[in-house]
């Protein structure tokens, strides 16, 4: 799989077709048999330098293949060619060149070439080579960039061979890593390289999403492929699993609509459409994210360190680059609410909110690391945290740095504001959830940006931190459903600190917390862009909130690797995470229904056809009330007062079942749950 990217991903052989005189005809290559030697064809050839081409399991599907300079600690000199076996391309109308590659650390930038007279074996350096105009990751950039339309046309009616020459200098020596290499007949364009078809429930079918595609110079057959539940079609009318094209559309712009029709509720799918032209896959592909979750019963949350946004000083990017390429990603998330680290430029914020949508509003924290209040002269340029949230579905009721106001009286080593960053506190949403047939809620969220680095002294930091969160959250929301979220940088299995083995977040799970993003449920995956295994930005919630947690619906959105170009160079370093929590319309847990209160007012829960309702503080207080169904229909309406701090009354001809009463006292409405039997 690719870095478990997908929940379902075929993958494919290495197909290198062979005629009678060794030449190999048509190239797909991923390299799935590159373990301890290339496959069939391919060599190595090292000009100058002790260090090769080799094989890695680090690859763009799988295994690939990489070089680098560097080794026994020092850069070194190298000049060194991985060349494919000989090609020939005659059956080809327009053969095209894709492939995948990947760049870290400083260095020169590899070279594509081709050749029309290497022999085959020795120095490559006695052929004549042209440099082809293929399109490269940035320098340092750290993330898997596809090159593509890459025309060979020109060359196709001798033998040739492909090759990928790397160099390094004691200077600078970069990583390069290659995978999927492809050549196929035409030019397959794809606009959108990520789509999400948005959700619907188990047994129905989405909306079609329009995009288009244009395939050039192709003879033969087109076969785009969707993997079920997703389906396409060309009209937005009849939808299958699979379309076929002939070269009649070349050159010519398609439309084709794309849905998800799931049999299975509460499912998270992600997964690709792809291209083949004449049985030969392409390396084009078109992302897909859909689920079977209804929308008007769940939110979805994301997580998402921004790195420095809005100051390209830091991040040494640029700010209008890096805010359209962040207005893309949030807006393929669909999440209605964004828990955002590193945030620094609050304008900044304001237009990413106001891209999403007039909907979506935003809320900044007052303080940051070395700045307490928006009037210290280090606010401007701190590191803070942020919300955006979609009003439709929640209702923001506060915001407020969680353990701010130990701060100025207390800055010693174990003090909150040295714990936090100095000064970065978690920055606290208390939020109303409100979603369709009468259910609303309260949900307290926790956004954190702990300590950075590994020392001793950092864990340490986080772990005082941690421990100082998590006895202030409880006691000051006993019984609320609560979200711990945000950029933790460290596990919370284990550490990344040397000489340490257990998380400095243990203490917040040993107190009732569950870690929704454990590692052992994304084997090899990471948050930190070029790590593998180091998931740092982290989703825990307490008992009562996990009762809504989605199983399995958490997920570590690395396609933005794939559909962003350069993304670590551009966007951010961090990778955004998602999670899904869900309000039954019904409710499976009868205690919980049976603990539904207010402060004010409390309701019998179950009970027969008789509403009883306590009033613990208004004594006899007036009041009205309303009974509805979960479709909204008014089934009572009255006005009495309470007696005695109690209030009865027979409601005949209700089927058991759930109900929403409101009860208003005043000018304050409580919205309750009643189940009756």
């Amino acid at each position: 799989m690719k870095k478990n990217t997908f929940l379902l991903y075929l993958l494919f052989t290495s197909c290198i077709c062979f005629n009678a005189f060794g030449q190999s005809t048509t190239l797909h290559e991923n390299f799935t048999t590159c373990i301890s030697s290339f496959p069939t064809g391919w060599q190595q050839y090292s000009v100058i330098g002790t260090d090769v081409w080799s094989c890695t399991t680090a690859g763009e599907s799988g295994n690939g293949v990489q070089m680098s300079g560097y080794s026994s600690g020092n850069n070194n000199t190298n000049e060194d060619w991985l060349i494919s076996p000989q090609l020939n391309l005659n059956s080809f109308i327009n053969p095209f060149l894709s492939f995948w590659s990947r760049t870290k650390y400083a260095g020169a930038f590899m070279q594509v070439l081709i050749s029309n007279n290497y022999a085959g074996a020795g120095n490559p350096n006695s052929a004549t080579w042209t440099v082809l105009p293929a399109t490269l990751p940035l320098s340092n950039s750290d993330a898997w960039l596809l090159s593509e339309q890459i025309n060979l046309t020109s060359f196709k009616n001798q033998p040739l061979h492909l090759a990928f020459k790397y160099t390094s200098t004691t200077a600078a020596a970069a990583t390069w890593k290659v995978d999927e290499i492809n050549v196929s007949e035409g030019a397959l364009t794809t606009p959108d390289k990520f789509i999400n078809v948005g959700q619907c429930a188990a047994g129905n079918s989405s909306s079609g999403v329009a995009t288009t595609f244009t395939m050039s110079g192709f003879t033969g057959t087109l076969q785009i492929d969707a993997p079920a539940p997703f389906e396409l079609s060309k009209d937005n009318i009849a939808f299958s699993t699979q379309l076929n094209y002939t070269s009649t559309i070349s050159s010519i712009p398609q439309t084709i609509y794309i849905r998800i029709s799931p049999s299975s509720a509460d499912k998270i799918y992600r997964n690709k459409i792809s291209f083949t032209v004449n049985n030969n896959l392409l390396g084009n592909s078109i992302l897909l994210l859909g689920t079977s979750i209804p929308d008007d019963q769940a939110i979805r949350i994301a997580t998402w360190n921004m790195r420095w946004f809005g100051d390209p000083s830091m991040c040494n990017c640029d700010t209008s680059i890096a805010r359209q390429q962040a207005t893309i990603v949030l807006k393929n998330l669909h999440a209605d609410l964004y828990c955002i680290q590193e945030m620094v430029n609050v304008n900044k914020v304001a237009l990413l909110a106001n891209a999403l949508g007039p909907q979506y509003a935003y809320s900044v924290s007052p303080f940051g690391s070395l700045a307490t209040s928006p009037s210290s002269g280090n606010y401007a340029g701190s590191q803070k945290l942020a919300y955006i949230f979609n009003t439709q579905k929640i209702q923001s009721l506060g915001n407020f740095g969680l353990l701010a106001s130990t701060y100025p009286a207390d800055t010693a080593t174990n003090s909150a504001y040295y714990c936090f960053a100095s000064g970065r506190f978690p920055y606290i949403m208390k939020a109303k959830i409100v979603l369709n047939g009468g259910i609303t809620d309260t949900m307290i969220i926790s956004n954190i940006h702990a300590k950075a680095s590994s020392t001793t002294t950092d864990y340490n930091r986080r772990k005082c931190g941690a421990e100082k969160m998590t006895d202030s959250l409880l006691a000051l929301f006993p019984n609320k459903k609560i979200l711990v979220v945000g950029d933790f940088n460290d596990y919370i299995v284990g550490t990344d600190v040397s000489g340490q083995t257990i998380s400095p977040y243990q203490y917040l799970l040993n107190h009732g917390f569950t870690g929704i993003t454990l590692p052992s449920l994304f084997p090899n995956q990471t948050t930190y862009v070029g790590s593998s295994n180091h998931i740092l930005d982290n989703m825990v919630c307490n008992s009562t909130l996990y009762n809504k947690y989605i199983d399995s619906s958490c997920f570590i959105f690395n396609e933005v690797l794939q559909f962003i170009n350069n993304y670590a160079s551009t966007t951010s370093d961090h990778i955004p995470v998602m999670s899904y929590f869900k309000y039954d319309l019904i409710p499976t847990n009868l205690n919980e229904i049976s603990q539904e209160k207010h402060d004010v007012i409390h309701i019998q829960n179950p009970s027969s056809n008789t509403l009883n309702i306590q009033n613990s503080v208004s004594g006899n207080a007036p009041f009205s009330a309303q009974v509805f169904d979960l479709f909204g229909n008014l089934l009572y309406s009255f006005q009495d007062k309470f007696e005695n701090d109690q209030y009865h009354r027979d409601l005949p001809n209700l089927h058991s079942g759930l109900y929403i009463v409101r009860v208003q006292i005043g000018k304050t409405t409580y919205p309750l749950k009643w189940l009756v039997y």
